[in-house]
């Protein structure tokens, strides 16, 4: 919960997210809030569970972007379930509404960098809130960092806990970092496996060499 000051008398005005008017409890002067400025906290909780999040990276490994032994032979080494902080910035441009998300931590991590962050399900952020085991990261970068970066003018912004989960694994003596995110199941990575082309341009060789052939039989016969 931000608090505001009373315009009148000076007391604090507590206001939850999405108020437009808040009344003062000791001089009743009504007030409009401003939400431009202030930094409201929210908490996204978790839609995958753990033993769904190990089964999405399994299915990932089974796919056509990853080589053929990928499902048998990589290993998990390990699965952190985290709540990553996050800068929403909701803003007006070109008469249109935007929201552009920021990560409130520095970190290497794929897809931190460009967080969909779901309309709707986020919870306050306050001493109520629970972290479900997750491991809850504080952000170490100002919001004044990417303030001036950004178009338009200001509708509100806020800080989100967002659900993540870490997952490091092992696969032909190598290591790989990938995240899933906890809200939608969506994986995001910046290096992994790839499977091999060679057996896809042996077979359009000699797709191409019977092809040929069996147009130079036609001239002959």
């Amino acid at each position: 919960m931000v608090t505001f000051t009373c315009p009148k008398c000076g007391a604090a005005l507590p206001v939850k997210p999405g108020t437009q008017l808040a009344v003062c409890s000791f001089c009743g002067t009504p007030s409009y809030i401003d939400r431009r400025e202030a930094l409201f906290f929210y908490i996204l909780p978790f839609a995958i569970e753990e033993t769904a999040a190990r089964g999405i990276f399994k299915r990932w490994t089974a796919g056509p972007a990853c080589p053929k032994d990928m499902e048998a032979s990589a290993s998990v080494i390990s699965l952190k379930k985290e709540y990553f902080p996050v800068f929403r910035f909701r803003r007006t441009v070109d008469g249109k509404e935007q929201v552009f998300s920021r990560p409130a931590r520095g970190t290497l991590l794929p897809g931190m960098q460009n967080v969909v962050i779901p309309p709707g399900d986020m919870l306050i952020f306050d001493s109520t809130a629970k972290a479900g085991g997750a491991d809850v990261l504080h952000p170490d970068i100002a919001v004044d960092n990417y303030v001036p970066e950004l178009p338009g003018t200001p509708i509100d912004q806020s800080l989100v806990y967002f659900p993540i989960y870490e997952l490091k694994y092992r696969y032909g003596g190598m290591e790989y970092d990938l995240v899933i995110d906890g809200s939608s199941g969506r994986i995001s990575v910046t290096n992994s496996p790839k499977r091999s082309s060679v057996s896809y341009v042996a077979v359009m060789v000699l797709s191409f060499i019977l092809g040929f052939l069996g147009v130079l039989l036609g001239f002959l016969i």
